[in-house]
């Protein structure tokens, strides 16, 4: 098996998949709100723990919007299901809708999950840790704790001479990664 840093950045769609399984797995949907704070999350947890990303965030991926930080492309993939629970299969049939089917869309991405995450492997033990942590959680407050003083968000975000916050602020993962470190280290010391 390869470590870590040979097996990341993934694609969000495979953070997404990994986060729509374990909610399966407890007869749970998550919203799109949900799915996209913790796909946001596990980025940070992977890069405080890990020192690496999780995700692709090279290309300003990573977004200060409104109501905290924002993973474009998942928004953009889940935004048709609204406030409305997403489930795992409803996940393969819209990744599927891009031509190449449901099965075939599972098969491809049950691969790379399986790449991602072999037995015991760090960033398994790094996404797992983010589930157990805040898969009770509403999208409320997963934007409260995403939204909170000092995150990367409020580092970054910029607000209008209107008192609104301009869209689309790029959060870098150097932020993220030493925001992350920061509160691991200070929650070990719990």
């Amino acid at each position: 098996m390869g470590t870590a840093e040979s097996n990341l950045p993934v694609d969000d769609v495979v953070v997404v998949a990994y986060l729509l399984e374990k909610a399966a797995r407890e007869a749970r949907g998550l919203t799109p709100l949900q799915v996209n704070k913790l796909v946001y999350i596990c980025h940070g947890w992977t890069l405080g723990i890990l020192g690496v990303p999780l995700i692709d965030n090279s290309s300003d991926q990573i977004q200060a919007w409104k109501y905290g930080p924002v993973v474009q492309k998942v928004y953009t993939l889940l935004k048709g299901f609204g406030r409305h629970e997403v489930s795992y299969q409803d996940f393969f049939e819209l990744v599927g809708d891009f031509g190449i089917g449901a099965e075939v869309a599972k098969e491809i991405i049950s691969d790379k999950l399986k790449r991602l995450v072999p037995k015991k492997g760090e960033v398994d033990n790094v996404l797992n840790a983010v589930w157990e942590s805040y898969k009770n959680l509403t999208g409320g407050q997963l934007i409260g704790i995403t939204h909170a003083k000092n995150t990367p968000w409020s580092q970054h975000v910029k607000k209008s001479i209107f008192g609104g916050v301009s869209h689309g602020v790029h959060i870098p993962d150097r932020t993220i990664k030493e925001y992350y470190r920061k509160e691991l280290k200070a929650a070990q010391g719990k």
